[in-house]
């Protein structure tokens, strides 16, 4: 009698399926069956859907005083501001947080609204939640320290770290700075060098851009 092989290493076993797999199967089971095809679309849908990541919603806003402006939102706040980009590049960075890129002006309409008032300087705050949770917990900490900034005051880097607890890192924060996500909105224009130099932001303007939000929201260089 030829014994059983009991060696698991060399017992076959079937992939599980995917859900994905799952769905292409009940579409070409369904055929020519029209109800049954329409919902087995579906269920393929979704399942696409819900592989891409939570929907990441963008728009370009065109008339700001500071040129035109890519916005993007999540179901828990602002995700992205961007001078100069161009729309592949945001679709890409959102796709990297694990999001499905979605251009849609109705989904940021009202952050996009509360941004060009403030730019217009037609309001003295913009009130709007932000996402920072893709972000390390330093860059989080000098995020959420320079959101503390008032308006019509500036604070230096090395003020920034004091306040974090970690005087040493004047770079990094200046780093964390650089790479900020939502300009204007985590106001790291209103953070400049201990020299009294403006200190670097981001896009083509750089000193010009810094400067413009600076004079709109009242500080004055001799």
């Amino acid at each position: 009698m030829t014994k059983p092989n009991t060696n698991p290493w060399l017992e076959h076993k079937a992939p599980a399926s995917t859900p994905l797999e799952h769905a292409l199967d009940a579409a070409y089971a369904a055929g020519p069956n029209a109800p049954a095809a329409q919902r087995a679309q579906a269920a393929v849908r979704q399942t696409l859907a819900a592989q891409a990541g939570p929907p990441m919603y963008y728009d370009l806003v065109q008339d700001t005083p500071l040129g035109p402006l890519w916005i993007a939102v999540g179901a828990h706040g602002l995700l992205a501001i961007e001078y100069e980009s161009s729309e592949d590049s945001l679709r890409s960075y959102l796709r990297k947080l694990g999001g499905q890129p979605l251009r849609s002006a109705d989904k940021v309409a009202a952050a996009a609204k509360q941004v060009r008032t403030y730019l217009f300087g037609d309001s003295q705050a913009v009130d709007l939640p932000v996402d920072l949770s893709h972000l390390t917990p330093f860059q989080q900490r000098v995020l959420q320290e320079t959101r503390r900034v008032p308006r019509g005051q500036v604070r230096t880097y090395m003020q920034i770290a004091n306040s974090i607890g970690n005087p040493k890192a004047v770079r990094a924060v200046g780093q964390a700075l650089r790479h900020n996500p939502i300009p204007i909105v985590v106001p790291c224009h209103r953070v400049v060098a201990s020299d009294g130099t403006l200190g670097g932001y981001g896009g083509k303007m750089r000193d010009q851009r810094k400067l413009s939000l600076l004079k709109l929201e009242g500080v004055s260089f001799a």
